[in-house]
């Protein structure tokens, strides 16, 4: 079978994108091209992302498309000419893309070819994508074994509509198929991700253009993932609803093995844990900074998507910090007592000043984001995260508004409240009980406004972080982008535009 994989291309707002507007290659679609190589099929990844001319254009509607267009994504696929294609749909702001490209795969290359979407948004809310005419099958958690067992039922003329974790649509309209699919249990047995069929040239040629961005340390960078799932049950988080709550790591010298392979052939000297909880066994993480270490390697490391502040202790942090770690984001989400139990997050406020003071110490640079306006808070309960975030010694805080995804327990609170969650997961913010959206995205411009102010009086801050040259470099990067970011927010962000500042 032929099979084409489709990472649509991207429309966000003009006032979100900038120049050093970082991308990482699909490293979903890679490892099933990875797999159906395996099975004997033959397969094309379609990156639209890696096409984005540079720099991307904005649209008369103040819309900046990353990738190429979609004509040429067309042409692609007619010269391909598959027998099943796959696009890839993992958030729900850009499920629209990913059905455009649907309906012009149906309309215009063939209606006889399926068309399978995978992803967290769709496996989230699969009646909604089976709704899109030229949907035919959705593949719900982990695709791997979903898309060769599609292919291979197909190859011996088999109906596909018994295969666990693939779902269609009834005449009558409701859901067909078997949802649930067991968890691939021993993740080593997957191939490394099919880089070579993703352009990675483009990334790496995006982090030479902007040498000033941030997210990296060195270049050139890529992703990595070693584990699958968090045990986690965060009453916002939408990622049981793909993994489930089980959470599944590979061994570490598999781990390794990948990253010096990238290291070997592509030259990559930082790579990106893209986990959705990366140190849920220390014994295991341990061992990848050790045999990172034994083999050498001179690499450096983040952990972007967060990292769980109760799954960390002193020691591991110095194991870490040995084997390249330079930043880790702590998903705090909030610093208010009724707030982190409403959100059942797992950590105590003496456990959160200890692990950043710790790693302030060992010269890693400290993130933490924080989420306001969830369902019951007020401006009181804000005012104590802002605090809290403020208090924390943190080198960057980073602060949302709360959004009702599908498929999250906060949807639900939020229906039960009356909120119009049709539309939330594409603003920014929602009505809660006690405060309007506005009145949230204005105490999130003050929250940020005041911890960006807080850092203003600890300029000398920064010089903790200097071990090495290589430090020293990287410190005088996001010194320098600090101080353009002081300097482009201009009189009109004073502190006394907003409540509450002078908590």
């Amino acid at each position: 079978m032929r099979v084409c994989l489709i990472n649509p291309y991207v429309d966000i707002s003009g006032s979100v994108y900038h120049e050093g507007f970082t991308m990482l290659p699909p490293l979903g679609l890679a490892y099933l091209a990875a797999v159906l190589i395996e099975a004997g099929h033959e397969v094309k990844i379609i990156d639209c992302i890696s096409a984005c001319p540079l720099p991307a254009r904005e649209r008369p509607d103040g819309v900046v498309r990353l990738g190429i267009d979609s004509d040429d994504m067309m042409a692609a696929v007619r010269e391909f000419g598959p027998d099943v294609v796959g696009i890839s749909s993992c958030y729900t702001i850009h499920a629209p893309q990913a059905y455009e490209i649907a309906a012009r795969v149906k309309s215009e290359y063939s209606s006889d070819a399926p068309v399978i979407l995978g992803g967290a948004h769709v496996s989230v809310v699969p009646k909604e994508a089976l709704g899109q005419p030229a949907v035919d099958y959705v593949a719900v958690g982990e695709g791997e074994g979903i898309i060769t067992d599609f292919c291979d039922a197909l190859q011996r003329g088999r109906t596909p509509e018994d295969i666990p974790g693939l779902l269609s649509l009834s005449d009558d309209g409701s859901l067909k198929g078997i949802r649930e699919r067991p968890r691939i249990e021993d993740l080593d047995s997957i191939p490394f991700p099919r880089r070579d069929l993703v352009p990675l040239d483009p990334y790496l040629a995006r982090q030479r253009l902007y040498p000033g961005d941030i997210n990296n340390r060195r270049i050139p960078k890529t992703s990595v993932m070693t584990s699958r799932g968090c045990p986690g049950n965060c009453v916002f988080c939408a990622v049981r609803c793909t993994w489930g709550r089980k959470w599944i790591g590979r061994s570490p010298a598999n781990v390794v093995d990948e990253i010096e392979s990238l290291v070997d052939y592509y030259g990559i000297r930082e790579f990106d844990f893209v986990d959705d909880n990366v140190s849920v066994s220390k014994s295991r993480l341990t061992g990848i900074c050790d045999l990172i270490v034994e083999r050498g390697m001179d690499i450096t490391w983040a952990t972007p998507n967060g990292i769980a502040i109760w799954t960390l202790d002193h020691e591991l942090l110095r194991s870490m910090k040995r084997a390249g770690c330079y930043r880790l984001t702590f998903g705090f989400e909030s610093g208010d007592p009724d707030t982190i139990s409403f959100i059942r997050k797992r950590y105590s406020v003496d456990k959160a000043r200890d692990i950043v003071k710790y790693a302030n110490h060992l010269g890693m640079w400290t993130v933490g984001t924080f989420v306001l306006g969830f369902p019951y808070e007020d401006a009181g309960n804000i005012g104590n995260t802002v605090d809290f975030a403020c208090s924390l010694g943190l080198d960057l805080a980073m602060f949302y508004c709360a959004t009702p995804y599908p498929g999250t327990e906060m949807f639900e609170v939020c229906r039960e409240l009356g909120v119009d969650t049709t539309t939330t997961p594409h603003t920014r913010g929602f009505d809660t009980a006690n405060l309007t959206a506005e009145e949230v995205e204005t105490l999130r411009r003050g929250a940020t406004v005041r911890f960006m102010n807080g850092l203003k009086r600890h300029p000398w801050k920064p010089i903790e972080k200097v071990h090495s040259l290589d430090d020293l470099r990287f410190t005088a990067k996001v010194t320098a982008h600090g101080l353009r970011m002081v300097l482009s927010r201009g009189e009109g962000e004073k502190l006394s535009r907003y409540p509450n500042y002078e908590r």
